[in-house]
């Protein structure tokens, strides 16, 4: 605990929560004046739990100050307690880390031997769970975790002792005390109040498994994944909901936990006279792209391509799902920094690319036919996230490949005239008479 000078100036709900923690005999007024304040300090902290769950926690939990700088834990530290800030912030830190400048976005000096920054954490968040198992084999902790003192909260209005309520110089702005307040819940207690809530409730642990579920994150590190799963936030769409609109400004990569989305290109489709080749009319039109499934991701295009900063399809739940989402302006600069990843992912969008072409090519040269996707489409497109996902060796050898080719045709137009391109004109044509006659056929 750090040691100051002067008197504790911090908010009257946390400095109560300390006096009413330091003793472990609490009488029963006391207990729910902890739950009260732990409510409004932490306001997702006790959801879902019963009564007498919050009752028990609030008979042992324990409030702890931290200076600025001071080490909450250690990376490899035995798990003791479940944490969550009450009072100003704490920075996770993770020692070998595969990212090279991942120290770039933390602004505090001299924290390099604890690893590289993974995030910030502000009131109200908890961490610490990862470390817990249900079977009670718990685990060494896999980051680290330092104080950043009173973040955000520099003064408070603080009553000068003596002077007159009734003058204006009754109240002063004051320095604040440079620590960070934690709630710890012992590990027990954890365990036996809150570990089976968290379980159903997909915390940070369920957020990794999803990702390394992944082909596009099976080669990660813990601390990549972890630096990812904090920042994931958890939503639940109807049957019939929007996720994102054509057009629609694309902010967030989103992940699909369970469930199924449908991917749409709307556009407007010319109406040709089939005597004279005159366009009759203009109608709207919305053609099917694809169905995607769990593990699957929306907005990997606009990820990639940092031009298309509007989503270029609309994303529509087709049975009840949950998504997590992360920011693309959080996701972007770590999907660069992987060199594996990036040409994964790009792998993908250039499938979905050549497929979403293929239907709208479709939809203009079988304008009376259905948009729908036909029964094969998944095996046809390539559009979902693994499949045919290249591994990294298979990846080098078609990189040499690629190289070896066009050293041997000498330029970019030598290699339009080669005929594995018209084998490949000849291939999309067979997709799209392919599509006509399923789409003819329902």
């Amino acid at each position: 605990m750090g040691v100051y000078t002067g008197p504790l100036l911090i908010d009257t709900d946390t400095k109560r929560l300390l006096e009413l923690t330091a003793t472990a005999d609490r009488a029963q007024d006391a207990v729910e004046e902890i739950v009260s304040i732990v409510q409004r300090k932490a306001a997702n902290l006790l959801d879902g739990l019963t009564d007498s769950n919050k009752a028990q926690i609030a008979c042992h939990c324990q409030t702890k100050l931290y200076a600025n700088d001071e080490v909450v834990f250690h990376q490899g530290d035995e798990p003791d307690a479940y944490y969550t800030v009450i009072r100003g912030a704490v920075s996770i830190y993770a020692l070998n880390s595969s990212s090279k400048d991942g120290n770039s976005s933390d602004h505090h000096k001299g924290r390099s031997k604890y690893g590289v920054f993974i995030t910030q954490l502000p009131p109200g968040e908890s961490f610490g769970e990862l470390s817990f198992n249900g079977d009670g084999n718990h685990s060494r902790r896999n980051a680290g975790v330092v104080s950043d003192g009173c973040h955000g909260e520099s003064r408070i209005i603080a009553k000068q002792h003596g002077s007159s309520s009734s003058t204006s110089s009754s109240s002063t702005p004051e320095e604040v005390s440079d620590g960070c307040v934690l709630l710890l819940i012992p590990d027990k207690c954890y365990m036996r109040e809150m570990y089976a809530r968290h379980a159903a409730k997909h915390q940070t642990k369920d957020k990794i498994n999803l990702l390394k579920s992944s082909s596009l994150f099976q080669h990660w590190t813990m601390d990549q994944l972890v630096k990812i799963a904090y920042v994931m936030k958890k939503r639940c769409f109807d049957k019939g909901s929007v996720i994102i609109q054509q057009g629609e400004r694309m902010e967030h990569l989103w992940i699909i936990k369970s469930g199924t989305v449908r991917i749409i290109q709307k556009g407007i489709r010319n109406d040709v006279n089939a005597r004279n080749g005159r366009r009759n009319s203009k109608e709207p039109v919305s053609v099917d792209i694809a169905d995607l499934g769990a593990k699957d991701m929306i907005g990997l295009i606009e990820c990639i391509d940092e031009s298309a900063k509007k989503s270029q399809r609309e994303a529509i739940v087709l049975t009840a799902s949950e998504l997590f989402f992360v920011p693309l302006s959080f996701f972007r600069p770590l999907l660069v920094q992987d060199a594996c990843t990036f040409s994964l992912a790009e792998q993908v969008v250039e499938r979905r690319r050549k497929w979403a072409e293929i239907r709208k090519e479709y939809a203009a040269k079988f304008p009376k036919m259905s948009m729908k996707l036909p029964k094969d489409a998944a095996s046809m497109s390539n559009y979902a996230m693994d499949g045919c996902a290249i591994s990294p060796k298979a990846r080098t050898k078609r990189t040499s490949s690629k190289k070896e080719l066009s050293s041997s045709i000498g330029s970019p137009s030598g290699l339009r005239r080669r005929p594995t391109d018209s084998l490949m004109r000849q291939q999309r044509r067979t997709t799209l008479d392919k599509l006509a006659d399923e789409a003819g056929l329902s």
